[in-house]
């Protein structure tokens, strides 16, 4: 696929996400399928793990869902960068578990830790549709 047709698919995600409010279900949880690979450039991920483009795409699609549903303040927005690392490493994972959402939870906590209640309820609601409810203890 070429950068272009990637760009395209995700601007017509975008505008569709915009539109219409899909499930976040298994954003996080389906294992990826291999075509393409990402190294430890992204967030130090330890061991390289395959990920398809439409994985990646899908990811960081919802990563946009995320960023606009938490409706962050300028001063949450310095947060953001490193959270968002953090998730789209975590959904490159082939397994999670305990162990692999608290190799990332560092960089997620200072974010967490600036949402006011509203904001914390609206984060947990989707930690709960992207799997990771069971986890969010380590946030």
């Amino acid at each position: 696929m070429t950068r272009l047709s990637i760009v395209l698919a995700v601007a017509g995600l975008a505008t569709a996400v915009a539109v219409s409010t899909p499930t976040f279900a298994q954003e996080f949880s389906n294992p990826p399928v291999t075509t393409g690979s990402v190294g430890s450039s992204d967030f130090n991920a330890g061991p390289e793990q395959k990920v398809s483009t439409y994985r990646k795409i899908a990811s960081e699609v919802a990563l946009l869902r995320y960023r606009t549903a938490l409706k962050l303040t300028a001063a949450q927005e310095r947060y953001w960068p490193a959270a968002a690392a953090a998730l789209r490493a975590l959904s490159r994972q082939s397994e999670l578990n305990e162990t692999v959402v608290k190799r990332y939870a560092p960089a997620v906590r200072p974010l967490i830790a600036s949402l006011n209640d509203e904001q914390r309820q609206v984060a947990m609601g989707l930690a709960a549709q992207a799997g990771l409810a069971q986890y969010a203890a380590l946030f």
